[in-house]
């Protein structure tokens, strides 16, 4: 029987990310010897956001974030050398590219966001904003930007993927659902939450604050189990406080 396993973390919104979630989640990546998916917003890009001008306090810049990120990438492959990393941007990555078209499509070729953080140098295989992966010859599907942000959206989301397990990140929310098809088989969708913060400064509050309910965000990150390269088991692990359970032991 040959078992491997992904670890999927999302949204972690560098450089506004919180850092006793984040090393919390890669000691059980670690541990769990699991190969590593990005699904998306691993940068918040927000100088170029388009919900308006930026706050003149928050002292990020584009460059400071594409340098930020790019550091922490090369320190995640040193410490995952052997491990296979897969990086599926998300909205915010979007960000740059659609920012580019609007303002300087001569230089789109030269500001691709994959060369500027040397992801083919790192060895990292990336994938455009919302692209769907399947994990192996499963029915499990990894993709950023669920169907539904609604109240139940992972009920909402699961019932428009038929027949599918499915992980999204996105929402910043913790939620699981679950269905029985006709054949008998359960199918699950999962919301990942998050690894960013919303108050860990001032800087933090001030490009959160135009998000309603961002205080309910939870921090979160899922484990998937494939068993000969077709059968599946997702595990969702939360994050409280920088701690968290898994496989018996207690993290941060």
């Amino acid at each position: 029987m040959k078992v491997t396993k992904y670890a999927v973390i999302n949204d972690l919104h560098r450089p506004f990310h919180d850092p006793k979630a984040l090393a919390t989640a890669l000691d059980i990546i670690e541990d769990s010897e699991a190969h590593i998916i990005l699904n998306g917003d691993v940068l918040d890009m927000y100088n170029v956001n388009s919900h308006g001008p930026t706050h003149p306090l928050v002292g990020s810049l584009l460059d400071d974030e594409i340098t930020d990120t790019r550091m922490w990438l090369e320190r995640l492959r040193e410490r995952f050398p052997k491990k296979k990393i897969i990086f599926l941007f998300g909205n915010h990555e979007d960000r740059m590219e659609r920012f580019i078209i609007a303002n300087c499509k001569k230089l789109f070729k030269f500001l691709r966001l994959e060369k500027l953080l040397g992801l083919d140098e790192l060895k990292i295989e990336w994938y455009p904003y919302n692209h769907r992966l399947k994990i192996e010859n499963t029915n499990t599907y990894v993709q950023h930007s669920p169907p539904s942000y609604g109240k139940n959206g992972a009920m909402t989301s699961l019932e428009r993927d038929v027949d599918q397990n499915s992980i999204y990140g996105c929402s910043h929310r913790e939620q699981k659902a679950v269905k029985t098809g006709k054949s008998g088989e359960k199918y699950f969708c999962f919301f990942n939450g998050w690894l960013g913060s919303t108050n860990l400064s001032e800087a933090h509050t001030r490009v959160f604050h135009y998000v309603k309910g961002h205080e309910s965000w939870q921090h979160c990150i899922s484990i998937i189990t494939v068993i000969d390269g077709k059968e599946s088991f997702i595990e969702q692990i939360s994050i409280n406080n920088g701690k968290a359970v898994y496989d018996g032991h207690l993290y941060g």
